[in-house]
């Protein structure tokens, strides 16, 4: 057994540790995240100084809303068309951006609703803003489906050249304008349409270069069947996600206001831009397992490669947990000194890196198609950290919203870890 996981980890290692020689190479993803992820922390460092503390709250709010609403795009047809064209099923391109058209249309009507909500009483300012985000739900997210193409390819060298384009496109406009007007309007409506562009564009580029030019019938009515019904579950499962990412801002939002919000947002970044960095290279797991999956190899080896990760992704994560929380205090005194007060939440955030190391056996199950189960464990700890932030925040403020997010940040990788050691033990 041994001989088998060490042959085939070889065969891994040939595979992803060929890294920048070829297109395919998952030390692309390494050096994706190291690029964004700093500019990312450095968009919140410039936003963060440029806006006041409740303009910057405001604009965290109208983002976490956003990512509410645009889970009901159903956005598990990327996720099933990205898996099925990694196993040589290319058909799905076109296949999930014409549902991707179709649905569309949903997130953009309840962004109207919610215009109208925020109209109706009387406040002027967010129903503004959320009339914006209706143009970003019906034309800009529909044009991120390129990302379909790139990750099911595994050309993950193309990919990042894409993401970091995108990035400087997108946001360096909305900063400038953030400067020289600091009107949130003019911010979201530069952010979206920057958005629309380059990703308009993107998408003409992946799809003529990586030809995805076959037509619907190429697959059959079966493997249409398995789509639609995959996607459904895979939407909601990732919408069960987006929504304990956006809800808990939502709910610190609506329980503290603006200014807490913009603490809490902040607390939370560093951690999560080390959690990326770290997490990166993750992405390869995902792939190998449907490589796997397509080379028939025994689910045993699967399972072995999943607690190789897990136990290297632990000292790595702790490690950099311990660094985190040694430097924000210097971070928050030279980037944020009206925010310095604050330090001390995202100092105990940090704990929440350690999650990374439970996220192999999530990848896991979510490979193998096991939806169902992933969504079980997925409402199951939704529902109890989402209750348990809104009862936290309002008996005992963000000190308790900050404790319930890092149960929230381990409870799926956790669980799933958990359901995937049982069934090993249960073989045995």
């Amino acid at each position: 057994m041994m001989e088998a996981i060490r042959k085939y980890k070889d065969k891994s290692h040939i595979f992803v540790k060929s890294k920048f020689e070829k297109e395919d190479g998952a030390g692309w993803l390494l050096l994706q995240q190291l690029i964004i992820a700093p500019m990312s922390l450095i968009t919140t460092v410039l936003l963060a100084r440029i806006l006041s503390i409740e303009d910057y709250g405001f604009y965290k709010y109208i983002l976490s809303v956003y990512g509410i609403v645009a889970i009901f795009g159903f956005v598990g047809f990327y996720n099933i068309a990205a898996l099925n064209i990694q196993r040589g099923e290319d058909a799905f391109f076109n296949i999930g951006f014409k549902y991707r058209k179709a649905l569309r249309w949903i997130p953009g009507i309840l962004s109207l609703l919610i215009a109208s909500y925020y109209f109706i009483r009387g406040n002027d300012f967010l129903g503004t803003l959320f009339l914006i985000t209706i143009f970003a739900h019906l034309f800009s997210d529909l044009y991120d489906f390129y990302t379909v193409g790139t990750s099911g390819r595994g050309n993950y060298k193309l990919n990042a050249y894409l993401s970091v384009i995108g990035y400087f496109v997108t946001y360096v406009p909305p900063i400038i304008t953030a400067y020289f007007t600091q009107n949130l309007y003019l911010v979201f409506a530069t952010l979206f349409l920057c958005q629309f562009i380059f990703r308009f564009l993107a998408f003409k580029y992946v799809k003529k270069k990586l030809h995805f030019d076959k037509d619907l019938e190429a697959s059959s009515k079966e493997s249409l069947g398995d789509y639609k019904k995959e996607s459904l579950h895979l939407s909601l499962n990732g919408a069960l996600g987006n929504l304990q990412v956006h809800g808990s801002g939502a709910i610190v939002f609506n329980r503290l206001g603006a200014e807490a919000n913009a603490i809490y947002s902040l607390a939370i970044t560093f951690a999560d831009f080390i959690y990326g960095i770290i997490g990166a290279p993750l992405g390869k797991a995902l792939l190998i397992l449907s490589r796997m999956t397509r080379d028939k190899v025994q689910d045993g080896e699967k399972r072995a490669l999943v607690k190789h990760l897990s136990k290297k992704y632990f000292w790595l994560a702790f490690l950099a947990m311990l660094a985190t929380m040694l430097a924000l205090p210097f971070v928050y005194k030279i980037l944020f000194a009206k925010y310095f007060f604050s330090y001390q939440f995202a100092v105990v955030y940090s704990i929440s890196i350690l999650s990374i190391a439970f996220y192999p056996a999530y990848q896991y199950f979510y490979e193998a198609r096991k939806i169902r189960l992933l969504n079980i464990i997925q409402i199951s700890t939704l529902v109890t950290g989402l209750g348990a932030l809104f009862l936290a925040s309002m008996y005992f403020g963000l000190w308790g919203a900050i404790i319930v997010a890092i149960v929230m940040r381990f409870g799926n990788n956790i669980v799933a870890t958990v359901v995937l050691k049982i069934k090993t033990i249960g073989e045995h």
